[in-house]
């Protein structure tokens, strides 16, 4: 079940955070498959994917659409950053993106309930906060009560970035260099292969040595998780960062379902509670992260 979060929380003190009480989950009938799939689907209770950053041309629209062909869930929760409009959407915007949306759309008529919590890059549709459109629900924070009775607060994240709240042109400043960056890290690897070559991963591994290095000296998981923590909750789904993490680091449950336009990832909840990060790799491979021990130091791990 889900419930809105008030909208006066402050992001600094997560104590003014109220502890909503969760009804028991709405169990909605599993939706059937389209004749036109020849993959095999697997069935999850809820889904949570953030910042595919529809209408920018490093979105992996594909991957998306690959993944949403075979994975099926009762609950579809969309994390933030689905569609970007920081940018003209009209010069990035392609077939791809539009099928996403449709795909998305299709969802709620084929009785799979979805929940879609806007981030900082699609603020324009918290206007609309408390309306459903097209059969999504459009909430500024929501409570989602997984199988097992844990919950768990989701949102998009941006909500404890202080580089956000305290310098927004900072960082969309930051956010168009890296996605230079990116964009450079495409092309370089396309001539390599194209070429025979070994592919380099330095850019990549720059950008995200860069952003694991702002995420320690901004306590983005910390504050989240004392969010969640401050209204008595399980754990706290969100995205924003672009750092899939799945591990109880804090006290609590963090699960960040990172992003498409590099990690390609997505939280699932299986039908006894278990959340999952799950990775894509390429078109059609779909694994769950290795599970590994968390750590403070240095680029937190995609744990399960």
């Amino acid at each position: 079940m889900t419930q809105s979060i008030r909208e006066d929380i402050l992001p600094l003190d997560g104590t003014l955070l109220p502890a909503w009480r969760a009804g028991p989950p709405l169990i909605r009938g599993k939706r059937s498959l389209g004749a036109s799939r020849d993959k095999p689907t697997q069935s999850h209770r809820s889904i949570f994917l953030s910042d595919m950053h529809l209408g920018t041309r490093l979105s992996r629209a594909d991957l998306i659409l690959d993944f949403l062909g075979t994975h099926d869930a009762e609950t579809v929760y969309l994390v933030g950053d689905i569609v970007d409009n920081w940018y003209p959407l009209s010069s990035n915007w392609k077939p791809a993106h539009h099928q996403v949306l449709q795909r998305l759309f299709d969802l709620p008529r084929t009785g799979t309930r979805v929940v879609y919590v806007p981030g900082n890059h699609d603020d324009f549709f918290r206007n609309y906060v408390g309306t459903s459109f097209g059969g999504i629900e459009i909430e500024r924070d929501v409570v989602h009560q997984a199988a097992d009775g844990r919950r768990y607060l989701v949102t998009h994240g941006d909500i404890c970035d202080i580089f956000s709240l305290r310098a927004p042109l900072l960082a969309r400043a930051g956010s168009f260099i890296e996605r230079i960056a990116m964009g450079v890290d495409v092309a370089q690897r396309h001539v390599l292969r194209k070429f025979g070559q070994p592919e380099w991963f330095g850019i990549e591994r720059a950008i995200s040595r860069t952003n694991a290095a702002i995420r320690k000296h901004d306590h983005f998981e910390e504050r989240l998780t004392h969010l969640a923590q401050s209204g008595g909750y399980d754990g706290i789904i969100c995205g924003h960062f672009h750092q899939p993490a799945l591990h109880d680091g804090f006290g609590i449950s963090y699960a960040n379902c990172g992003d498409w336009s590099g990690s390609n990832t997505a939280i699932v909840e299986d039908f006894d509670g278990r959340l999952d990060l799950v990775r894509v790799y390429g078109k059609t491979a779909f694994e769950p992260a290795i599970a590994t021990d968390y750590e403070e130091e240095g680029e937190l791990p995609l744990a399960v």
